[in-house]
């Protein structure tokens, strides 16, 4: 494996892991914080580290990069706060 899939694996490994432990906590936060739907981030919520371990291997990232372009009368903080949030209904915690 090259030192830029090694890369990826571990990124892919932290980030999925921070997901699945902010699932397990707050839900809607997570769906939120992680820009996914409640099935999705159901279904992280349930992941051991080896399906957790399997996915980050991918060589491709899960991570999501958020648009860098903003309007000029809002902060880059502000826009990234106010884009599309996920739809999440029913349960708001677990």
């Amino acid at each position: 494996m090259s030192t830029l899939e090694q890369d990826l694996a571990h990124l892919n490994f932290e980030y999925l892991m921070l997901a699945r432990e902010c699932a397990r906590n707050n839900l809607m936060e997570a769906a939120w914080r992680f820009g996914v739907d409640r099935k999705q981030i159901e279904e992280i919520a349930e992941f051991s580290v080896e399906n957790i371990r399997e996915l980050a291997s991918i060589a491709r990232t899960v991570v999501t990069v958020i648009p860098m372009d903003t309007p000029k009368n809002i902060s880059l903080a502000t826009h990234a706060a106010l884009l599309t949030l996920p739809k999440v209904t029913g349960r708001e915690t677990q």
